[in-house]
């Protein structure tokens, strides 16, 4: 689930990062798919409270 926010966080030499709505929603739409349920509730939570976001992360 890490590597997956990262490489969504990410800008990419074939695509932008994408916004925190995308990944919110890709996160809720491969819940029980690719991600474990309670896992990806976790990152939500933690994406929505903005505790999660490499841009701000302190050294």
């Amino acid at each position: 689930m890490a590597d997956s926010y990262d490489a969504m966080n990410t800008n990419r030499v074939y695509r932008n990062k994408l916004s925190k709505e995308h990944i919110l929603e890709e996160t809720e739409n491969c819940k029980g798919k690719q991600f474990d349920p309670r896992i990806a509730d976790v990152m939500i939570s933690l994406i929505k409270n903005d505790e999660l976001n490499g841009d701000n992360a302190e050294s």
